[in-house]
């Protein structure tokens, strides 16, 4: 129902209320009826449900639209279109949205729309490696006539790797993960805030409900946009760029001057 009792706001008890006293025939009952405010009375109870009513309106024109629809509407969306592919995991109303737009719109069975789902939901560009495509690692070659070399990786130099006519149609994947996921508040391997029986610390199994961003997640969204036919391979990699602390200077720290802290 709409909260406010401005009759100048459509919808609104009192407003709905003013409508139907504007329009009912004076002579239907007795001033008396009017001045003692049992007909308003009884007028005013049923603006109030018609209020209430009228607010299922504009929820209802809410819901038909991936752009403004909330709640468990959006779980619906997501279950429409892309059935049990992304649960939402906890995440609030703007995050999901944006993650099953994403999956509805996003381009698939090519490698560029399989790394930007990745990226979409890691918010880190994957490595992919297909030992089979040149692209990926490099040819040996020599200059020739025209000027043109095939390879364009050195040995510590680009970003190539040994290559394999054995592996057709496979794809090696390392994910970073920068994003939170798991269970919150709760510390795990290698925190600081907990211990044996002491911080916030539990054991988890494969039926505790995870929030954010999962790996399964992830490995869900690989499939449903992997190139048909292709078997995908993957890890789970630490940061893409590891952190660099400088002073105010620009200079890089190292333990002997750590007191300087600084991250840029």
């Amino acid at each position: 129902m709409i909260d406010s009792g401005d009759p100048t706001v459509t919808g609104t008890p009192a407003n709905i209320q003013n409508r139907v006293q504007g329009v009912v025939p004076r002579r239907w009952w007795s001033w008396t009826a009017w001045n003692t405010g049992i007909v308003s009375a009884i007028v005013g109870g049923l603006s109030d449900l018609a209020s209430w009513c009228y607010s299922l309106i504009p929820y209802a024109k809410a819901q038909t639209r991936l752009a403004t629809a909330y709640g468990v509407w959006l779980d619906i969306w997501s279950y429409d279109f892309l059935g049990m592919v992304l649960p939402r995991n906890g995440a609030i109303d703007d995050a999901f949205r944006v993650l099953i737009k994403t999956m509805i719109l996003q381009e698939r069975v090519t490698r560029a729309g399989m790394s930007n789902v990745i990226n979409q939901l890691t918010s880190a560009a994957p490595a992919v490696f297909e030992p089979w495509n040149t692209g990926d690692t490099g040819a040996y070659s020599s200059p020739r006539a025209n000027g043109f070399k095939c390879g364009q990786f050195g040995y510590g130099v680009g970003n190539g790797g040994y290559g394999n006519m054995n592996l057709p149609g496979q794809v090696f994947i390392g994910l970073f993960r920068t994003g939170f996921s798991g269970i919150p508040n709760v510390d795990g391997w290698g925190g600081s805030s907990a211990g044996y029986g002491v911080g916030t610390i539990e054991y988890a199994g494969k039926y505790t409900t995870l929030t954010g961003i999962t790996n399964q997640m992830i490995l869900d969204a690989i499939e449903n946009t992997k190139p048909t036919g292709v078997t995908c391979w993957v890890t789970f990699l630490g940061s893409p760029t590891p952190s660099i602390l400088t002073s105010e200077s620009g200079a890089i720290l190292t333990s002997e001057n750590s007191s300087e802290l600084l991250a840029k």
